[in-house]
């Protein structure tokens, strides 16, 4: 199989709702059926998605209707997940991020992603914003 068979590729077009993270999550679980994939890799996977989607949900809206597409692609080195959206810019430096304080009701989204993951990153361009979630699969 290459990393475009049917099997190691999904991909989520929506507009921003109430159900997007359970979509994003039924998407997942597609590729965990159909694909051998390590369990901690999936956990990881999971965890990480569902905060980066929920950071998009949360923040991106910026008074109208936002679309967001998550691609997933697993290839025999790694899994790469790409979300962009057409929402507001995220005011987000990756290098400076750091767990907050143990009292903290919110923050910890970004630092849990760049914990389990083996790369994180996010860009801005003329179609909205990019990230890139990538757990190899050797790792």
């Amino acid at each position: 199989m290459t990393a475009t068979d049917p099997e190691r590729l999904r991909v989520l077009e929506t507009i921003i709702g109430p159900e997007t993270l359970e979509d994003i999550q039924r998407l997942l679980d597609d590729l965990w059926s159909a694909c051998d994939i390590p369990e901690l890799v999936q956990i990881h996977t999971d965890l990480a998605a569902g905060e980066i989607g929920a950071n998009i949900v949360e923040h991106a809206a910026n008074g109208s209707p936002v679309r967001l597409r998550m691609e997933v692609q697993m290839s025999s080195e790694a899994l790469r997940i790409h979300f962009t959206d057409d929402g507001r810019p995220a005011p987000v430096d990756l290098s400076r991020v750091t767990m907050p304080a143990a009292m903290s009701e919110r923050g910890r989204g970004l630092a849990i992603a760049i914990r389990v993951l083996d790369q994180l990153s996010y860009q801005r361009d003329s179609e909205g914003n990019h990230w890139t979630l990538v757990h190899r699969l050797d790792s």
